[in-house]
């Protein structure tokens, strides 16, 4: 699994008629697709069918939950709109939960002003945070979106853009890939976590040698931590 291909989907967080950010949006996925050992995907929120009589799991939508479970890291793109991000954005955000625990999250912020979504990323980190995601220290920001792409939607400045999206992303793929490892590798079982407190440390003790003579550099130092009662004990093995 370690060897797979890192999937970083990015989600388009507005469903807005004639909105902008869907032109960010798939640029990003376009350089993402373009990298080795990387596999995205297109989510557009305003394609996931969810009702608003209700809110958080019981709206779950089987084929967001399962993209959100085979992620290994997220792209979010929102808007900007009146200092805060979509309603709908964390509508669909909140039908999930497990599936977002412990990997990497990228913001990338959009607005028609001279600030490229700084707000509306502010808002979001507390709610990265309370999903379990991870947030990278690099953001995404386009300012004066309407004067960035031509009519068809391609990014006039591309170079400029490809150059901040590079260091995004490799903060991004680096933090992927060390979470990943975590999850798949490191566990927090209980009965692991208490076996590892019983362990046995067979080494040279040149330390003891040093002081009791060179007899003792044959010896081994035996140390043992109980799991009930956090004792450690020493004894020396010839």
């Amino acid at each position: 699994m370690l060897d797979s291909p890192l999937f970083i989907p990015v989600i388009l967080g507005t469903p807005r008629q004639g909105r902008q950010s869907e032109y960010v949006a798939k640029f990003i996925v376009e350089q993402l697709s373009a990298r080795n050992g990387v596999e995205t995907e297109f989510i557009d929120i305003r394609a996931i069918a969810i009702d608003t009589n209700d809110a958080g799991e019981s709206l779950k939508d089987p084929q967001f939950s399962a993209t959100m479970q085979r992620a290994d890291g997220l792209i979010i793109v929102a808007p900007e709109y009146n200092h805060g991000y979509p309603g709908l954005l964390k509508h669909v955000l909140d039908t999930c939960l497990k599936e977002y625990i412990h990997k990497a999250v990228g913001l990338c912020g959009v607005s028609a002003g001279p600030f490229g979504g700084t707000r509306v990323i502010q808002n979001l980190l507390p709610v990265m945070r309370e999903l379990g995601l991870v947030t990278i220290f690099s953001d995404l920001n386009f300012a004066n979106v309407q004067t960035l792409f031509d009519e068809s939607g391609n990014l006039i400045d591309k170079p400029t853009y490809i150059r901040r999206l590079e260091r995004f992303m490799q903060e991004l793929i680096w933090m992927s890939t060390v979470l990943r490892y975590g999850r798949t590798q490191v566990s927090l079982d209980k009965k692991q976590e208490e076996s590892a407190k019983i362990h046995h440390a067979n080494k040279p003790c040149p330390e003891m040698a040093a002081r009791m003579g060179t007899d003792v550099m044959d010896s081994v130092l035996q140390i043992s931590q109980s799991c009930e009662t956090n004792a450690v004990e020493a004894s020396f093995l010839a």
